[in-house]
């Protein structure tokens, strides 16, 4: 399950105008990196839960999914958050071990050893943490045996910590501790609650993966910076194959232009991102930013 119902409120004005789940990151929607990434460990079909935007949503991903593998949807009249989510979807999960991910951020992580992990231990469910050297997250405390003590400053202390990256192998049985509000937090109203009264919730802190946060324009920029310089034949730019981009314009480093976008003669494009139709007028620089059709957003 792709949690992707949230309403982008970091990310605007942004997701004004494109849903968060399905903002352009060269070439794809936001989420296809989280789908891909757990195709590419074995799962073979998908459940998206949608509230803002979700037309707009249903149209890009089916768009890139293009029938190379099913994707489901199950719309939230009234955005229900992380925990009311995934029991509003508890028709379509209680067949069995389910993982459950963010839709805006992009990690890679030993999959096969975390669900190994879960397995051994007897989980109900387990958090997937990423070192956080900068604090800038939530502490998620560990025990020695791995199981989690609790989450913040005030938290018990355990023999190791981390932030949780939204990535989590879940049995179907903890669906049934979902309080069932209108609109809860699985941290807080179910992952808590049960820690508390010892139930088995632990954590797979793994220290050497990557983990991208896309929720503010800042880090949206970032975030495709650093995947340029994955891309090291191409020179940490991204044109798309449907951009105009006349010969005579500089382009990079770090741009992405995607697809529909047009960038005239003598323009600069550098540490930026041109979204679908932005027009770019010759001799204009653009930098340090997302320039969409309607609005340049400094970043």
């Amino acid at each position: 399950m792709i949690l992707a119902a949230g309403l982008g409120t970091r990310l605007r004005p942004l997701t004004h105008e494109i849903p968060k789940p399905v903002v352009p990151v060269l070439g794809r929607p936001l989420c296809g990196y989280a789908m891909e990434f757990l195709r590419s460990q074995g799962a073979t079909e998908f459940l998206l839960n949608l509230h803002h935007g979700p037309d707009a949503i249903r149209e890009r991903v089916d768009a890139w999914a293009a029938g190379r593998f099913p994707v489901r949807y199950v719309v939230e009249p009234e955005i229900l958050g992380t925990g009311g989510g995934i029991r509003n979807a508890r028709e379509f999960l209680g067949g069995g071990t389910f993982f459950a991910a963010n839709s805006d951020v992009i990690t890679r992580f030993p999959l096969e050893e975390a669900l190994s992990r879960h397995r051994e231990t007897g989980a109900l469910a387990t958090l997937v943490l990423f070192p956080d050297p900068a604090k800038r997250y939530t502490p998620v405390r560990v025990r020695e045996d791995g199981r989690i003590s609790g989450f913040g400053e005030d938290a018990p202390a355990g023999a190791s910590e981390g932030f949780f990256s939204g990535y989590q192998i879940v049995e179907p049985e903890l669906i049934g501790h979902i309080p069932p509000a209108k609109h809860s937090c699985i941290v807080r109203e179910t992952y808590a609650p049960l820690i508390a009264r010892g139930a088995p919730i632990f954590a797979f802190l793994f220290p050497g993966g990557s983990f991208l946060d896309f929720g503010s324009p800042a880090d949206y920029l970032e975030g495709v910076i650093s995947l340029l310089a994955r891309r090291e034949d191409a020179g940490r730019v991204f044109v798309a194959p449907g951009a105009v981009v006349d010969p005579c314009a500089s382009v990079g480093p770090d741009a992405a232009i995607e697809d529909g976008a047009t960038v005239g003669a003598g323009a600069v494009i550098r540490r930026a991102i041109l979204w679908p139709g932005a027009r770019v007028a010759p001799g204009a620089v653009v930098e340090n930013g997302i320039l969409t059709p309607s609005r340049f957003v400094a970043a």
